[in-house]
């Protein structure tokens, strides 16, 4: 006789055989999840205590509204960036490109009211007229030349309009942009990262 005959011939007399193997079964599997899910508690001892903190849910570039973007989310402690933030204004916007999943620090928020929230600290805002438009958006890397030389070589696009664009550069190297601006004769280049 075939094994799997006789093994169906032998349950069908003792049905007990059946339920036997079956309360094995279910108590090795009971076994196994009651361990994963202990790891995962021991695993989650070892991290330590979490923290709440602003999580981005959706890519974001400079300016985009930081609501129904974001949402709370607890993170182990060693994992939080100093300068985490555990909550955001309602009316605040991304100061620069932020990844989806990504921890929101302070330098990624700005204040609705752009494009001064966008200027980073200890720079300038400049307005330059574009006769030619560059092409260049909100978030851009930029440098601004004039006469065949670059006065900012590191700028930032923080506002743009029909046929103009704010541009964020060092506080040092505003006066001369601003000049070249004023006179008419600035080009923005656009800078690859």
């Amino acid at each position: 006789m075939h094994p799997v005959a006789r093994l169906r011939h032998a349950l069908a007399r003792r049905p007990w055989l059946y339920w036997a193997a079956v309360a094995v079964l279910a108590a090795g599997i009971a076994l196994a999840a009651a361990s994963a899910v202990a790891s995962v508690d021991d695993a989650r001892r070892a991290w330590g205590a979490s923290r709440t903190v602003v999580v981005a849910t959706a890519d974001l570039a400079p300016g985009d509204p930081l609501t129904g973007s974001t949402e709370q989310r607890p993170h182990p402690r060693p994992l939080v960036p100093a300068r985490a933030l555990g909550d955001v204004p309602s009316d605040a916007v991304a100061r620069q490109r932020v990844a989806a999943g990504e921890v929101l620090v302070d330098v990624d928020v700005a204040p609705a009211h752009v494009p001064v929230g966008l200027i980073p600290p200890g720079w300038r805002g400049v307005p330059v007229a574009e006769p030619v438009p560059s092409g260049a958006v909100v978030g851009d890397h930029v440098a601004a030349a004039s006469g065949g030389t670059v006065l900012a070589a590191d700028g930032l696009v923080v506002s743009r309009g029909d046929a103009t664009l704010v541009v964020a550069v060092p506080a040092d190297e505003a006066p001369l942009v601003a000049a070249a601006a004023a006179a008419g004769d600035l080009t923005v280049l656009l800078v690859g990262t």
